[in-house]
C-alpha cells in the first residue's frame, strides 16, 4: 500500500468584488491531480512558476483546505480524520519550507526551534529533549554547540539544514520538499540534496520534491510528475521521461534545459509561442492546446489522465 494517495485534487480560490464581496470567478490553482507516494520513494513536481506545485503540496498537509478530491495516509482520509488525530498525524507528514530565514522564528535560538516540535508531541524530560536536539543537528551536518545561536547567525545552507532538523524531530515518514533548495547557491543545493539523499536511506523517508530545476529533480527523484495549470500533464520514473518524454510541453520543458557544451546545437529546443494561460480563465480542453505545436481540433476538449504503459501516465489526445 503506498504511504500517501491523492486522488482527484483540485484547490480553487475565490474572487470577490464589490460591497457584498460576491464571489465573481475562481483561481483554479489546482485542478484534479491525483498520484501516489510509496515508502522511501521521491516523487519530484515539476512544471513552470504558478502551475500550482505548492498548492498541492500545501493541501497534501492541510495547511490549505481543498476544494475537492481525497489525501490517504497509510489508506486513512485524512479530509475525515477529526481534529485531534489529524494533530497526531501530522507527525508523520512534515515540510521544508522554500525560504530557509523567514521559515525560522528570529525570536528563536536553534535549540528552541529544533526542540519546539518535540515538545509540542512528546511527554519527555528537558535534558531528553536537548539530547534529541544536538544528535538532529549532528545528524544534518551542524554543531551542536551552535544550538544556542539565532537563525541570522547561519548562512542560507546552514539555515535550510535547521530546517531539515526541525521536520525530522517528530519521526516523519512523508516529508514535502517545497523548492527546498532553490534559494540556495548551486555548490550549497548539492550538499543539502547528498544530505537529503542520505536520510531517506538511513531512515526510509518518502519525498515530495517540488521543483522547477529539472537537473535537480532528476537526480534525488526516483518518479517526475509534470504539472501545467493546474493539473499533471505527464507522470513517469525519471529515466523514462528523461530519455523518452511523451507529452508535447514535457519536450519543450526538457528541451529548454542548458547543456553545458558549446559544442551542442541549440537546434533540438522547442520554443512555445504566446504566454501561460491565466488559471482565472484556462483553456477549454487541454489547458496546453492555445501553445502546443500538435494542437488537433479534438484538444478542445479534456483529456483522459491515463496510463499508457507501466507506470507512465499521459493526458494528452496524441496517446489514445
Amino acid at each position: 500500500m503506498p504511504v500517501l494517495e491523492v486522488e482527484n485534487l483540485k484547490k480553487y480560490y475565490p474572487v470577490k468584488k464589490g460591497f457584498f464581496q460576491k464571489t465573481i470567478n475562481h483561481v483554479k490553482a489546482v485542478d484534479g491531480v491525483s498520484f501516489h507516494l510509496n515508502s522511501g520513494e521521491t516523487l519530484g513536481i515539476v512544471g513552470e512558476s504558478g502551475c500550482g506545485k505548492t498548492t498541492v503540496g500545501r493541501s497534501v498537509l492541510r495547511l490549505t483546505t481543498p476544494t475537492e478530491g481525497k489525501v490517504f495516509f497509510k489508506g486513512n482520509d485524512l479530509g475525515k480524520m477529526d481534529k485531534e488525530t489529524l494533530r497526531k498525524t501530522r507527525t508523520s507528514l512534515q515540510i521544508i519550507f522554500q525560504d530557509p530565514f523567514s521559515s525560522l522564528n528570529p525570536r528563536m535560538n536553534v535549540g528552541q526551534i529544533i526542540a519546539e516540535p518535540i515538545k509540542n508531541y512528546e511527554t519527555i524530560s528537558k535534558s531528553e529533549i536537548m539530547q534529541r536536539v544536538a544528535e538532529l543537528m549532528n545528524r544534518v551536518g551542524l554543531r551542536p554547540a551552535h544550538m544556542g545561536r539565532y537563525p541570522h547567525e547561519f548562512s542560507g545552507g546552514q539555515r535550510q539544514r535547521i530546517g531539515i532538523a526541525r521536520a525530522l524531530a517528530v519521526n516523519p515518514e512523508v516529508i514535502i520538499c517545497d523548492e527546498a533548495v532553490s534559494a540556495l547557491d548551486v555548490s550549497i543545493q548539492a550538499q543539502i540534496i547528498n544530505l537529503l539523499k542520505d536520510l531517506q536511506q538511513e531512515m526510509n523517508l518518502a519525498y515530495l520534491f517540488i521543483a522547477h530545476d529539472l537537473s535537480v529533480v532528476e537526480y534525488i527523484s526516483h518518479r517526475v510528475a509534470v504539472m501545467y495549470l493546474g493539473r499533471i500533464v505527464e507522470l513517469a520514473s525519471d529515466r523514462k521521461l528523461y530519455e523518452t518524454p511523451f507529452h508535447p510541453y514535457t519536450k519543450a520543458l526538457l528541451s529548454a534545459v542548458p547543456i553545458p557544451d558549446p559544442l551542442v546545437s541549440l537546434e533540438h529546443e522547442i520554443i512555445l509561442s504566446g504566454d501561460v494561460p491565466s488559471p482565472l480563465d484556462p483553456p477549454e480542453g487541454c489547458t496546453f492546446h492555445p501553445r502546443c505545436p500538435m494542437a488537433m481540433n479534438k484538444c478542445r476538449t479534456r483529456p483522459v489522465y491515463r496510463e499508457i504503459e507501466p507506470d507512465h501516465w499521459i493526458a494528452c489526445h496524441l496517446y489514445p
